[in-house]
């Protein structure tokens, strides 16, 4: 019965989540499918650096139901939390909840159990809680031991890792790569748990650690996950798909902690060169690539006559659609201005803010149109509301590429010595990171 319900309401749950999702993110890219299992018990772990957007990514991303593991105070939540059961998801008590006892989570492996004999998948972030940190932070033991238990009564478990890496920004109209790993089957380890439980436990949450730091990018300090972006797009001849660029990212984040043990010094001299680069990128109000290209007198011209037109000719549109759907996009970004001291819960914020307040402002909308014209201007309001905001979405990125690229050309052409500076500091740059790089070939 449970696989009925979660199968009836997982399936539109994950319908409106796609859709609002692919709104909310210019771009969302997920590879490595072929790795996940149609059937069967499986326990899929991920890595936790962005709140509520994480497990809902999870969700669009996987075609299979997929029932959590979530923090008990969710539970608490009225209507929430009956959603959360409803979908079949399992609370777990932490020790810095309020009210905790190691007791509490007796349950959890009962019903973590229950659901993978069922052959469900169970989803959990054994980080334990969600950061902003350039890496993973310390597995807890609970996915080892349930999959472990789950192993010892009915067999056929496997781990599937998933890793979640935003590009550029983890908010609105940001970039997100999905990627799936390759399972981890735990009948291998059976015999071994038998023996001796508390090590298997150990040594497989290690395991899974280490695998899944295989799909995400891992620094030292936020400061070098910066300069790595920034020195990949220095090296970039084209614009990769998301899956390139966080292969590229992750290659030169191996090579320097390879020459950070070999030629320190060295390593230390390209970061300051990166640090003073970007600092001045900053200040001129410039992008890298922006620096790279040549703005001729001629491409300037027609780059300023070519968007001046078509402003001209969508701006009465934009400005409708900007217009109707300017009320939720205030709200939605003024929840992530209000959490954005805190990077892993400013885009949860945001989006569930989107995700209440469009509908409403749209059914507000809509029964304008039934007060002013009945039934045919409600339904012509609801039939123009989808597509006008999507016009919106597309023309606020265009308008934000076209003012980005407007700052370099007044750059270029009012800054010129700033410019020959920036291009000269780039060449060198690009030659340390080469000569450098050579010693690891």
């Amino acid at each position: 019965m449970l696989v009925l319900r979660m199968g009836l309401l997982y399936r539109a749950t994950r319908g409106l989540l796609r859709v609002f999702l692919r709104a909310y993110f210019r771009e969302i890219e997920v590879r490595g499918l072929e790795h996940l299992d149609a059937a069967g018990p499986r326990v899929l772990v991920a890595n936790h650096h962005n709140s509520m957007i994480d497990p809902l990514l999870l969700v669009a991303s996987v075609e299979r139901p997929l029932a959590f593991i979530a923090k008990a105070p969710l539970f608490r939540i009225p209507g929430f939390g009956a959603a959360l059961r409803a979908l079949g998801c399992v609370p777990a008590h932490r020790s810095q909840d309020p009210g905790y006892a190691k007791e509490k989570n007796q349950d959890l492996y009962e019903q973590a159990g229950a659901r993978l004999a069922q052959g469900l998948a169970l989803a959990m972030f054994p980080e334990g809680k969600s950061h902003s940190d350039p890496g993973l932070a310390e597995f807890k033991h609970g996915a080892s031991r349930i999959a472990f238990e789950a192993e010892a009564k009915a067999g056929g478990v496997r781990i599937q890792l998933a890793g979640l890496h935003f590009e550029r920004t983890r908010g609105f109209r940001g970039r997100v790569l999905v990627q799936f790993a390759p399972a981890i089957e735990l009948a291998p380890w059976r015999e071994r748990y038998a023996a001796d439980p508390r090590a298997a436990v150990a040594a497989l949450t290690e395991e899974m650690h280490a695998r899944l730091s295989g799909v995400i990018l891992s620094a030292g300090d936020a400061e070098v996950l910066r300069l790595a972006d920034l020195l990949e797009r220095m090296e970039r001849l084209q614009d990769p798909d998301l899956g390139e660029v966080f292969d590229r990212k992750k290659k030169i984040l191996e090579t320097y902690a390879e020459l950070r043990k070999t030629a320190p010094d060295d390593v230390a001299d390209l970061r300051e060169s990166l640090r003073e680069y970007r600092e001045t990128l900053r200040l001129l109000g410039v992008r890298d690539e922006q620096v790279a290209h040549d703005y001729k007198a001629g491409r300037v011209i027609g780059y300023t006559l070519r968007n001046t037109v078509l402003l001209a000719l969508a701006l009465p549109f934009v400005a409708a659609a900007l217009v109707a759907h300017f009320p939720p996009y205030l709200l939605s970004w003024a929840s992530t201005r209000l959490f954005g001291r805190l990077p892993d819960r400013s885009a949860t914020a945001g989006f569930v803010a989107a995700l209440l307040a469009f509908p409403a402002w749209w059914a507000a909308l809509a029964w304008g149109g039934w007060r002013a014209a009945g039934l045919p201007g409600m339904v012509a309001v609801l039939a123009l509301l989808p597509p006008v905001g999507l016009l919106a979405l597309v023309s606020m990125d265009r308008w934000h590429r076209v003012l980005r690229e407007s700052r370099a050309l007044w750059a270029a052409v009012a800054l010129p010595a700033a410019r020959v500076r920036l291009r000269r500091m780039r060449r060198a740059i690009v030659v340390q990171a080469l000569r450098l790089a050579e010693r690891t070939a």
